[in-house]
């Protein structure tokens, strides 16, 4: 198996999978186009090669000759289509089922930000006392508590959601 076969290209706008001899992504068009190690997930990137618009510069450029962005001495790494586990997996419904009763945070507490999961967890029971004390008030002030706990509720979902699937070395 040659070093082209076993590495895969991946654009770096959408994340999409890119043939090998390609110069554009065939999703979104975009030329940022990296090359990634299957054995070690890092990013494969020749000296001087501009990650921001794909120009080949002379390898000891610090500088890209073409849209003029920093491109010296660091090293690259992958952040590609990683798998989900059974513990991000565990995270997520942690976080969705409580949260559909207005119990929220706990998925916080599983990735151990325990501060977030604390103040989501004083919202939680405001939300539950509100309810519950308030059984007999007018229908827009009901509505209302429900409003704000969808919106907890996405919140608190969207910011596990960005915790999980966000940026990680590879």
């Amino acid at each position: 198996m040659t070093e082209e076969e076993q590495n895969k290209r991946y654009c770096l706008e959408c994340g999409s999978e890119v043939e090998p001899g390609a110069d554009f992504c065939y999703t979104c068009g975009s030329r940022r186009v990296i090359e990634v190690d299957s054995n070690t997930n890092r990013v494969v990137m020749p000296k001087g090669h501009c990650p921001f618009c794909g120009h080949d510069n002379a390898p000891d450029a610090k500088f890209c000759g073409s849209c003029g962005k920093r491109i010296g001495d660091f090293e690259y790494v992958g952040n590609v289509n990683r798998p989900l586990t059974s513990r991000d997996l565990m995270i997520m419904i942690v976080t969705l089922l409580p949260g559909a009763f207005n119990i929220f945070g706990l998925g916080h507490v599983l990735i151990k930000r325990y501060s977030r999961a604390a103040v989501y967890l004083i919202i939680s029971a405001v939300l539950i006392y509100l309810r519950f004390s308030l059984s007999d008030a007018s229908m827009s002030t009901l509505i209302m508590i429900e409003i704000i706990g969808l919106v907890v509720y996405l919140k608190q979902a969207f910011e596990i959601f960005a915790i999980i699937y966000g940026p990680r070395g590879g």
